[in-house]
């Protein structure tokens, strides 16, 4: 609000030249500040997890249930609201919710074995964790490693592939390239299926 970054380097680092002094500074203690942020998040990730395991049993299951159902939800709504390509949407409702879906049938199935573990409900929270970060690619693992195979779709997700690399080739490569750069990708996997 009272913008005093703009105003201090206005007033002192541009007329006194101290930007280059600032950029030297700020590159040997990059290191540390990403330490820092580091060991804030990891702390932070630890007092989570006393916390959750300071919950009554239920109040864990409930927990993982909330987190996997509620963190979808928004993230698809988000995904399907905003102007973009089709990819986060296809993330978050295919990959996301066939993921947590997988998850939640064996939870469900493993409580009444194991359930009683302490560390039951935290392995299910990283896991669903695991699933829903875009940075961990979680969810499209388990959705190609696991889902795809049991339905018999691993043609069809190929194809799906082969379509988002020719959309990622449309927008690099300038219009007026098209049509040859597409007839030498079509020789080159031509060409690969005959060796």
């Amino acid at each position: 609000m009272t913008d005093g970054a703009t105003l201090v380097y206005d007033v002192f680092t541009e007329p006194y030249y101290l930007s280059p002094y600032a950029k030297i500074i700020k590159s040997k203690a990059e290191g540390w500040i990403s330490v820092f942020l580091t060991m804030v998040n990891t702390s932070y990730l630890w007092f989570e997890w006393f916390l959750f395991m300071s919950f009554p049993e239920e109040e864990r299951r409930f927990a993982v249930v909330a987190v996997g159902t509620i963190y979808p939800i928004a993230a698809s709504t988000i995904a399907l609201t905003t102007k973009t390509d089709a990819s986060d949407d296809a993330f978050w409702l295919s990959y996301c919710w066939s993921g947590f879906s997988l998850l939640f049938l064996a939870m469900d199935y493993l409580e009444n074995f194991v359930g009683g573990l302490p560390d039951f409900y935290s392995i299910c929270l990283v896991t669903t964790i695991y699933l829903f970060l875009p940075i961990l690619h979680g969810a499209n693992v388990v959705f190609r490693r696991v889902w795809v195979p049991l339905t018999g779709q691993y043609e069809n997700m190929l194809l799906h592939d082969a379509y988002l690399v020719r959309k990622d080739m449309e927008k690099s490569i300038p219009s007026k390239y098209h049509e040859r750069v597409f007839r030498k990708a079509t020789d080159v996997f031509v060409a690969s299926k005959r060796d």
